[in-house]
């Protein structure tokens, strides 16, 4: 899309006549006909005052860059951030686990050894 066709459409979004428009920037209805038909670019000055009457940045009407949404973006201390509560997760989840089979296998272990009291008083079921 060239800058000619973003003007035409974010004008016709706005619901704006090339004479409403052109009043807006401040240039005459064939200037507005001129760039929407490629025939001429506007100056800088009039990109600022339309990207902020369109609510758009310079570079979307100069280059059709679209904004980067700030949620999107994630900075490298994000990803290190993540990072680093990863690993603490897994060293915290290792640490549960750990604990969680010795104290099973202690179970396992008074167990067996009240198995094996038992037989010792009361001899083996026959």
């Amino acid at each position: 899309m060239k800058i000619s066709d973003r003007i035409q459409s974010l004008r016709k979004s706005k619901g704006m006549s090339q004479e409403e428009f052109a009043d807006a920037v401040g240039v005459s209805r064939q200037a507005v006909s001129k760039w929407e038909s490629e025939q001429a670019t506007p100056d800088i000055d009039k990109v600022i005052i339309m990207s902020d009457l369109f609510g758009v940045t310079t570079d979307y009407l100069l280059k059709g860059i679209e904004p980067v949404n700030k949620e999107d973006h994630k900075t490298m201390a994000d990803v290190i951030d993540q990072k680093i509560l990863t690993d603490n997760n897994k060293r915290r989840t290792k640490s549960v686990l750990k604990w969680v089979l010795i104290g099973f296998g202690a179970l396992l272990t008074v167990d067996l050894i009240s198995m094996i009291i038992f037989f010792l008083i009361n001899g083996l079921p026959v």
